[in-house]
């Protein structure tokens, strides 16, 4: 059985793990603006852990195409504090 193949464009949820640290948030804000325009801020997901140190931020952007997806990937790993992108 072949895994199910994303049709583009596609509403697509991403999530973003990170240590929480000044300015996050407006740094992750602003990749997701370089590769899919402005974000609704209020519309994106925030979760922070029990004990205060990671938050979890899910996005739900349009994306175009695979390349989109990969190029957005490679920002976030690079910033300071980020985990894991899902």
């Amino acid at each position: 059985m072949e895994p199910e193949r994303i049709e583009f464009p596609a509403d697509y949820p991403i999530k973003v793990v990170a240590r929480i640290q000044p300015a996050l948030r407006d740094r992750v804000d602003a990749i997701f603006a370089h590769h899919f325009g402005p974000q609704v801020r209020e519309g994106v997901g925030e979760r922070r852990s029990s004990q205060g140190h990671f938050v979890s931020l899910t996005y739900l952007p349009r994306v175009q195409n695979e390349a989109q997806l990969s190029a957005l990937h490679v920002d976030l790993k690079a910033v300071d504090g980020v985990m894991m992108v899902l």
